[in-house]
């Protein structure tokens, strides 16, 4: 006997959405969150958030972990010192329902098309963060320098992608936390990237 094949019908109309998001760093929607005297905007990141807009991305604001770990009044401090068994567990936990959104989204078919974070951070740079080996016990002015290692954060998001056997987006890192750099160079960096990203689909 031949075997049926039925055509699933949708119940609802097409909308407006794009079914393509961007997952943010916390800080970059929430200057807030930023350790102090690391904040170039008093809100969001509007200028980012307008290029997201102009291509038609919906946003996702990923959690902070150094906020829920340390809280506003941190101190500022480095990958290697957020480098131990406790901080990443919480980055794991967080990483695990980051990669459930994207997980979902997948399985509807929408494109996450890229992970934006904030390049020189401890938690979530990606080919830079912030690394002082010999930091630690009484507060004090340290030489801070770059190191390319991603961020604590990041780290543990890309494994829990990988375990999970997802695949991981492009990510990209706006080099915020690098003093030398102006907003206006980072913000075209990052057009131009989104730009080319979007020639080659």
């Amino acid at each position: 006997m031949a075997e049926t094949k039925t055509t699933l019908q949708t119940l609802h109309k097409e909308d407006k959405r794009s079914k393509k998001i961007v997952f943010v760093s916390n800080c970059l929607l929430n200057a807030n969150n930023k350790v102090f005297e690391f904040a170039r905007y008093s809100g969001m990141f509007s200028d980012v958030v307008k290029i997201l807009d102009k291509y038609g991305f919906g946003v996702m604001q990923m959690p902070c972990p150094e906020v829920l770990h340390m809280g506003n009044q941190r101190w500022w401090t480095s990958r290697n010192l957020y480098d131990n068994a406790g901080y990443r567990h919480l980055c794991r936990q967080l990483a695990a329902q980051t990669a459930d959104y994207i997980a979902n989204y997948y399985k509807v078919g929408y494109e996450v098309t890229a992970i934006l974070t904030c390049d020189g951070s401890p938690s979530c740079g990606i080919t830079k963060s912030s690394f002082c080996e010999d930091w630690g016990g009484r507060p004090k002015e340290v030489p801070r320098v770059l190191v390319d290692k991603p961020g604590i954060f990041m780290e543990e998001l890309l494994g829990e992608l990988s375990d999970r056997g997802l695949e991981a987006p492009p990510v990209y890192g706006l080099m915020m936390d690098d003093r030398e750099k102006s907003t206006e160079e980072i913000l075209q960096e990052f057009d131009d990237y989104i730009s080319r990203q979007i020639s080659k689909k």
